[in-house]
């Protein structure tokens, strides 16, 4: 049975009459009887008892009437699910978010659902260095991150940089700074992201204090400031954070954290969004041009 025979069946059991039934369908009536036939064969049923003055649906013609009207409805919802996807208006793309981008993520994702409305997107947030081993395996499709990128296997585009940032609790001497220098807080008790999570984002900031001939104090390297553990260390005044992306400003146990912007040439790093080398998702494809019309406006907007 082919889906063309149940059209074929659907006509003739709206107009109980084989000539009508093929003028709807543009062919001649000995071809459609005999395409009824062949489905009455295939079928093992009579669909239709016939007389030579009318035309009428068996018992067993009725209940498959019923079927055959859903089953020409499913393949129309399947038919238009099909050319969705390969428009890249449908199916699911799961993003990475490295920490810090939600906000820039965020409208990227509420763009896209916007012109995309079929698509649902599944947010999960993880680590730079983490990203490129989760987009290898695909738990995930496309992620924001910063360096190193797996170029063997990704394929990437710059974004935007971020500048980086100390954050240290507001009562500090240096917290209401418009910006600072390294040498300002070099000898300040150092967090920053381990670097198994970012490594980029840490060799960096290494880098800073080895080319002025500083050495860092680490206190901590497993958390940071958007964490619960490192806001209270950075709020008690016990250590300073430097890193990259939004502005921190929250409060601890009512001891508010302030953000000052690091004014050193070299302190900043690029953005990412990376995909895989053999994607072949129309739905990827989407989301990622979206990510490049919100950048592009973003960039306009700056430049204007």
């Amino acid at each position: 049975m082919e889906l063309r025979h149940v059209r074929y069946f659907l006509a003739v059991a709206e107009h109980l009459n084989f000539s009508r039934a093929a003028q709807q369908l543009h062919i001649a009536q000995p071809p459609l009887s005999r395409q009824i036939r062949q489905l009455e064969e295939d079928l093992g049923v009579a669909l239709f008892a016939r007389n030579k003055r009318r035309v009428e649906l068996t018992k067993a013609g009725r209940v498959f009437l019923d079927e055959a009207r859903k089953l020409v409805v499913q393949a129309g919802h399947a038919t238009q699910a099909a050319r969705h996807a390969q428009k890249g208006e449908s199916g699911v793309v799961k993003i990475g978010i490295a920490s810090g981008l939600g906000g820039v993520v965020g409208r990227v994702v509420a763009e896209h659902c916007r012109h995309f409305p079929t698509i649902n997107i599944e947010c999960k947030d993880i680590f730079s260095t983490v990203q490129n081993e989760t987009l290898h395996k695909r738990e995930i499709d496309v992620g924001f991150l910063r360096p190193p990128i797996d170029q063997v296997n990704l394929d990437c585009e710059m974004l935007f940089e971020e500048e980086f940032v100390v954050v240290l609790s507001k009562a500090h001497r240096l917290a209401k700074r418009k910006f600072l220098r390294l040498k300002d807080v070099a000898d300040e008790p150092l967090i920053v992201f381990d670097r198994n999570f970012s490594s980029g984002l840490y060799d960096k900031i290494l880098g800073l204090y080895n080319r002025q001939g500083l050495t860092p104090h680490f206190t901590m390297t497993h958390v940071e400031p958007h964490e619960e553990a490192g806001a209270i260390i950075v709020a008690s005044g016990k250590a300073i954070f430097i890193g990259a992306g939004a502005i921190v400003t929250r409060s601890v146990n009512g001891v508010e954290l302030a953000s000052v912007r690091l004014n050193e040439t070299e302190a900043k790093i690029e953005v990412y969004m990376a995909w895989r080398k053999d994607e072949d998702s129309a739905a990827v494809f989407s989301f990622l041009e979206s990510v490049r019309r919100v950048f592009r406006h973003r960039v306009n907007r700056k430049i204007a």
